[in-house]
């Protein structure tokens, strides 16, 4: 069972649970994934980096770092398939600056680069029959 700890928001006096500060993280990751960054999270709480970085990894396993990778990496997959975005674009929207590395992520997860992930859904598309 997760720990239920709670402890004061600097000059505040108000209280937070370490879920609490956990789902602001993530809530951080769905809602600005092109820009998250965890630093937001720590100030608006009044709480460090490192603190709200070990709460993360406590109650899920992986790291802010992860977890915002694998949400931007999803939401690219979806825009490859949903989308007439050419893959450049998709980039820029899901918030990487360096194309390498997202080739890099991209593979590492799927198995296929951007580009052949979306010729194979769209043959998959194809070859489904209409109802």
């Amino acid at each position: 069972m997760p720990n239920k700890h709670t402890f004061p928001l600097e000059g505040r006096g108000e209280t937070i649970s370490r879920e609490a500060l956990v789902q602001a993280a993530l809530n951080e990751i769905t809602s600005n994934y092109r820009e998250a960054c965890l630093t937001n999270v720590a100030r608006a709480y009044g709480v460090s980096l490192a603190y709200v970085s070990e709460c993360v990894h406590a109650e899920t396993g992986k790291t802010y770092k992860e977890l915002l990778q694998k949400h931007r990496i999803e939401t690219a997959a979806r825009l490859l398939r949903r989308s007439d975005m050419n893959i450049q674009q998709i980039i820029t929207q899901v918030g990487y600056e360096n194309t390498s590395y997202f080739y890099r992520l991209f593979h590492a997860r799927y198995g296929l680069s951007p580009r052949e992930y979306r010729q194979r859904r769209a043959g998959q598309s194809a070859a489904r029959p209409q109802s």
